[in-house]
């Protein structure tokens, strides 16, 4: 291939990554939104374009972005130790036991406490990555 398409082609899945990372923090925010309201848990989060863009240098020179993907990645976590405990404990009548009670509200106390943390990484990140966009002339203002 020549070097100015492949210059090309290179940039134009830089810029589909971009977009595709900033559309996924614009529906985690909604993602947030409607949890929060509804004071229920419904999902996780999505964080499949961040293995595609976290090396890039324009992201690793914000911590807001840093901290956003990992936020994610925890809370995540954190729901998926909840409801595989949570089928456990509900699978067998032997299981219901106070201290068992216990800890699954304890995890569910925990990510309760993780999603209220959120709205306050989503916003700076998603600004953070705006203003580059802006930069490289990818959005218009």
């Amino acid at each position: 291939m020549f070097p100015i398409f492949k210059k090309k082609s290179v940039e134009d899945h830089i810029r589909r990554d971009l977009f595709d990372f900033l559309a996924e923090m614009e529906k985690n925010l909604e993602f947030f939104y409607v949890m929060d309201q509804r004071q229920f848990i419904t999902h996780g989060f999505l964080n499949d374009a961040w293995p595609r863009v976290k090396n890039l240098e324009l992201i690793k020179q914000h911590e807001t972005i840093a901290m956003y993907a990992s936020a994610m990645e925890h809370f995540n976590s954190a729901l998926k130790e909840y409801k595989d405990f949570e089928v456990w404990y509900t699978a067998d009548v032997n299981r219901k036991s106070p201290d068992n009670a216990r800890k699954l509200h304890t995890l569910k106390q925990n990510l309760d406490q993780k999603l209220k943390t959120l709205e306050a990484v989503i916003i700076p990140a998603g600004q953070d990555l705006e203003r580059e966009m802006l930069k490289l002339g990818l959005l218009k203002a």
